[in-house]
């Protein structure tokens, strides 16, 4: 019973605590049908966590799917999220040549890079961490000018849309 403590106490995952906590109500003398009320399960996810238990141990109940192994490793990553963050502007292509040329590594989906800019402070909507064309000057300028055409044309009229 400690072992199913130890999952509920430290498990990640709510799939993980729900499949522990049936075996648990299960093996404390609940009925299936409190348990499927309590879990809002069905009776058949009761049964099956309970012989899977019994079958496997605790670990029968921890999630099999762990993902893949990163192609970056841990320090390697970071060093590409301090290259990003140094940049002022970075291209999605920028970024997959870096990586390319640092590690060999080449991503089949651009989601992998995405992640990193976005890690770097980036987004790949927008690569920049600040318009480099909003100059004030300029802005001010260019208001200026729109009100000065804006008087001197007056207002559009129904046909110039």
């Amino acid at each position: 019973m400690d072992d199913i403590d130890e999952i509920i106490n430290e498990a990640r995952d709510a799939r993980e605590v729900k499949r522990a906590v049936s075996v648990k109500m299960s093996i404390q003398g609940f009925s299936a049908t409190q348990i499927c009320q309590v879990l809002n399960v069905s009776l058949q996810y009761v049964s099956k966590w309970k012989g899977r238990y019994e079958a496997g141990g605790r670990a029968a109940l921890r999630l099999g799917h762990r993902g893949s192994e990163s192609y970056l490793r841990e320090e390697e990553r970071h060093a590409t999220v301090r290259w990003i963050e140094a940049q002022e502007s970075v291209s999605v292509e920028a970024v997959r040549d870096y990586v390319e040329a640092q590690y060999g590594v080449v991503y089949r989906s651009k989601q992998s890079y995405y992640e990193l800019l976005d890690a770097g402070g980036m987004s790949y909507h927008r690569s920049e961490k600040r318009n480099p064309k909003r100059d004030e000057a300029q802005v001010l300028a260019r208001r200026e000018e729109i009100k000065k055409n804006w008087h001197r044309t007056g207002k559009p009229s129904s046909g110039e849309r």
